[in-house]
């Protein structure tokens, strides 16, 4: 394949950069970076179930922290905004049969944001990773490329988080999405950690 993203992202692997987008009269987003990491499944114990053996995997982790401003007539810095969704999509070096290369991809609809500092996490499963990837325990290593789209009321987004120019994920010549991989923490083992931390997600 005579298109190669690999060496393109390595650079902007190190530090992406945002895009800020037309205004919403409600809500402005500042300040956005996103965290790429790996996670082992945790280990929680409980008593009065039968144990079973298996043995912690390797997650794909995505923080993304935010800065929020809200119109005084919501209430400005004493108030909180109602949902906001965030697009993922995190190149791989996973490729499909025909040579595209793999990206997860999913959208989670955060609520309750209040004004001020926000992290909202998201999450990609061993078994997604394994199906993208076609190997066991990958994670951070294997991400070449990610893009993080804050949402908004209005058309459109409110902040782009974004290690590579344009809307690289809509070349369906290059790139071959599988949806609904990146899923929220309320899905995960991780759900009853690290308290007040992160955004809640809507229930679905």
């Amino acid at each position: 394949m005579k298109y190669s993203i690999v060496a393109a992202c390595v650079a902007a692997l190190l530090s992406g950069f945002v895009s800020a987008q037309t205004p919403n009269q409600e809500i402005r987003v500042k300040k956005a970076k996103v965290e790429v990491s790996t996670q082992m499944t945790p280990i929680i114990q409980a008593a009065g179930v039968t144990e079973k053996r298996w043995k912690p995997k390797t997650w794909l982790e995505l923080d993304t922290e935010f800065d929020v401003d809200l119109a005084r007539a919501l209430g400005g810095d004493d108030a909180s905004y109602g949902s906001l969704a965030i697009q993922y999509f995190i190149a791989t070096s996973g490729r499909s049969k025909d040579g595209k290369v793999i990206v997860l991809s999913g959208t989670i609809n955060y609520i309750n944001i209040p004004a001020g500092e926000n992290h909202a996490l998201a999450f990609v499963t061993p078994a997604a990773l394994k199906r993208a990837l076609k190997k066991e325990d990958g994670g951070k290593g294997d991400v070449i490329a990610h893009a993080v789209v804050i949402g908004g009321g209005g058309a459109e987004p409110l902040a782009v988080i974004n290690t590579q120019n344009g809307k690289w994920w809509e070349d369906t010549n290059k790139f071959e999405i599988l949806d609904n991989t990146v899923i929220p923490k309320a899905k995960t083992p991780f759900t009853v950690l690290w308290g007040d931390y992160d955004l809640q997600s809507e229930a679905k």
